[in-house]
């Protein structure tokens, strides 16, 4: 399927009407819209001390440089609040691009292994995770995370090391190319 950004038109903290994008989404999975892949579905987790409240959360509160910055992020919710936060952080960090696929995982391996409900729904699929309601690098990457996370979850003795070992590869050549033009 093909990875599609759908606009609309919605009111934001008193503006004009603009154009924004739908994404996030459940993911599809055996021919299945899989809801708990979907890096807004409210699911609390803890990474470091401090309680997230969704993937996305965590995603958008790690933007930040600024402490007081990243905390308001965090508090702002899961859904397309936190989205909205995150987009208007001031202090980003310099080597976001380089981190922002590792930092998705990050959120999304502690979601899955802290929500035993969600973990045990994930390694119950089998298939090609895709998405298709953001934009193509998020299309793409939100897939691979998935099918990691996935395979990192299973018992050692069914796990495929190879798909594991690949998509690694594939977020370290994506990292250092990324690093490369900081």
């Amino acid at each position: 399927e093909m990875c599609i950004r759908d606009r609309y038109q919605r009111r934001v903290r008193g503006e004009a009407l603009r154009s924004v994008h739908t994404m996030g989404g459940p993911g599809l999975i055996d021919g299945k819209r899989r809801e708990e892949v979907n890096n807004f579905l409210p699911s609390k987790f803890v990474i470091n001390g401090k309680e997230y409240y969704s993937a996305e959360n965590y995603f958008q509160a790690q933007k930040s440089t600024n402490p007081q910055e990243a905390e308001q992020v965090r508090l702002s919710g899961t859904g397309i609040d936190v989205w909205e936060a995150g987009a208007q952080v001031k202090s980003l960090r310099k080597d976001w691009d380089a981190v922002r696929v590792r930092v998705m995982y990050e959120g999304n391996k502690a979601k899955f292994e802290q929500n035993p409900e969600l973990k045990q729904a994930l390694l119950a699929t089998k298939g090609t995770v895709t998405f298709t309601d953001s934009s193509s690098f998020w299309c793409y990457w939100n897939g691979k995370i998935m099918e990691l996370i996935r395979e990192e979850l299973r018992p050692l003795e069914s796990r495929n090391e190879e798909k594991i070992r690949d998509i690694w590869t594939l977020i370290e050549e994506y990292e250092k190319k990324a690093r490369a033009s900081i």
